[in-house]
């Protein structure tokens, strides 16, 4: 399970208060025990809806290790948004959401291959797929015709 931002990061968007507040489901107003076990399941939640749209044009190097400086930042954005959406706070009133709906869209872009991680080498070789079957002879290496074309 990979984790692309931390808890210190996390300090840097939102107050230690309110972090205990959306991750304390046991009321003891401290970040330990299962607040913090909550807080680093979000974590790699957030990674790991990276590590899916990214998949696709960067799977040989999932995960991130060292973990890029944009990689983490969306990470950071998506754990964020993922924190307040626990608790039910509405789109509207997540301070977190525009740009969540900003870093989604980039994901998205990344997975079909429109768009790039700058700081990470993509695939060297175009993405692809087969689009119908090889044709299948045979009788050895002249072949007597085609035996099947179809399905």
């Amino acid at each position: 399970m990979s984790a692309y931002t931390s808890l210190a990061a996390i300090n840097g968007e939102i107050q230690k208060n309110d972090i205990i507040m959306l991750c304390d489901d046991v009321g003891t107003g401290l970040l330990e025990g299962a607040a913090t076990t909550i807080l680093n399941q979000v974590i790699a939640n957030a990674s790991g809806e990276i590590d899916q749209a990214c998949a696709n044009i960067y799977g040989q190097q999932l995960p991130f290790s060292p973990v890029p400086l944009s990689v983490a930042n969306m990470a950071l954005t998506i754990t964020c948004y993922r924190l307040y959406r626990r608790r039910s706070v509405p789109d509207e009133q997540n301070k977190f959401f525009a740009e969540y709906s900003r870093v989604r869209d980039f994901l998205d872009a990344v997975n079909t291959g429109d768009k790039h991680l700058d700081d990470i080498p993509a695939r060297d070789f175009p993405q692809g797929a087969l689009t119908g079957r090889p044709t299948i002879y045979s009788g050895g290496v002249f072949g007597y015709g085609v035996v099947s074309n179809t399905m």
